[in-house]
């Protein structure tokens, strides 16, 4: 039997961050007889953000560059290459760009550290000791003991002190201090109550479902006029041609049928 030399050739090409190894097998006519690539796939770039959060809390990882490939991530065993942890300790995330046909992964990690968040105490006064306004009307809230951190109050406003206007019998404002990284170092909550009434200025409010023009439906027994703020805590219908300064909802709604309508200045 007669053994014939056989050519081996290595190529080795490069593409972005990924290498790859084709190992060319030929017999001494020039016959191609096997062919071989191994190689490694692209080495990702990985963020997280935010880098640091408090425990349990949400931090964003994303991965780029793993071109024709998929991210697979470490220990959380998930998958994309965008996904949300929550770590309850400092955390190293790896995150591995697998190519078909590649035997070894390109990888690339990133950290996620735990901040502790200290407790503060948080107080939430008024200007007055037993606070109650007209409804319409608006109380002065102060927050204190967020010396480190910012106030965000249930009504939506930001800060200390802040004015938010009362549309209800009794309401809970409720205070929490915020810092960079810590959704809630401390919260604080205060009663503020509404007294109703109709006099000049004063909000007409609903206090039974009923029909706009009835007088029934309002607590003053009337029915509002183009100078009334109006406060909606039923259900109103409105099936004919009715009037306000201005519509507040809270609790309750308007039902429209084809001929209602509410005219505002």
């Amino acid at each position: 039997m007669k053994i014939l030399p056989v050519l081996i050739v290595l190529l080795l090409s490069q593409f972005g961050f990924s290498q790859r190894l084709i190992t060319f097998t030929y017999d001494a006519n020039g016959n191609r007889i096997s062919k071989q690539i191994k190689g490694s796939s692209p080495h990702p770039t990985v963020t997280a953000s935010p880098e640091a959060v408090a425990p349990s809390q949400p931090s964003t990882l994303l991965a780029t560059g793993c071109m024709g490939g998929s991210i697979q991530w470490q220990p959380v065993n998930q998958n994309g290459s965008q996904i949300v942890v929550n770590p309850t300790a400092t955390t190293q995330y790896t995150a591995q760009c697998v190519v078909p046909g590649c035997a070894t992964n390109g990888f690339a990690r990133t950290t996620v550290s735990i901040i502790q968040c200290p407790a503060v105490q948080l107080s939430v006064k008024t200007l007055d000791s037993s606070p109650s306004v007209r409804y319409g009307q608006s109380v002065t809230l102060f927050a204190f003991g967020c010396t480190d951190g910012t106030v965000n109050w249930s009504s939506g406003n930001i800060g200390t002190p802040t004015n938010v206007p009362v549309y209800g019998s009794s309401t809970v404002f409720t205070a929490t201090c915020q810092s960079t990284y810590c959704p809630n170092l401390g919260t604080a909550s205060i009663l503020i109550g509404g007294i109703s009434g109709c006099l000049t200025g004063d909000v007409i409010i609903s206090k039974q479902v009923g029909d706009w023009n009835d007088p029934n439906t309002w607590m003053c027994g009337r029915v509002p006029t183009v100078n009334d703020e109006v406060f909606i805590n039923h259900q109103v219908n409105v099936n004919s041609i009715g009037y306000a300064k201005l519509i507040i909802k809270g609790a309750g709604y308007l039902v429209y049928d084809n001929s209602g309508t509410i005219i505002l200045p």
